[in-house]
């Protein structure tokens, strides 16, 4: 599993919407553990990025949904 850039921190809120909610964005093959971290709601896992700079975190309000480094 890879990330594209190392989380150093978790952001304070959306910068967006401004909720609290949000979840760290992994790229690449999850092993096992991030599979059952992403089912139950910790993380999201996505294929390699295409983007030279992808997103880190995506904000988890419904109506939100904003991704952000």
């Amino acid at each position: 599993m890879t990330t594209q850039p190392p989380f150093d921190s978790e952001p304070a809120k959306c910068p967006e919407c401004g909720t609290s909610t949000v979840l760290p964005i992994l790229y690449g093959t999850p092993s096992k553990e991030m599979t059952i971290a992403s089912q139950l709601g910790q993380i999201i896992v996505r294929a390699n990025p295409t983007d030279p700079i992808p997103p880190q975190w995506m904000c988890q309000d419904s109506e939100c949904g904003y991704e952000f480094s």
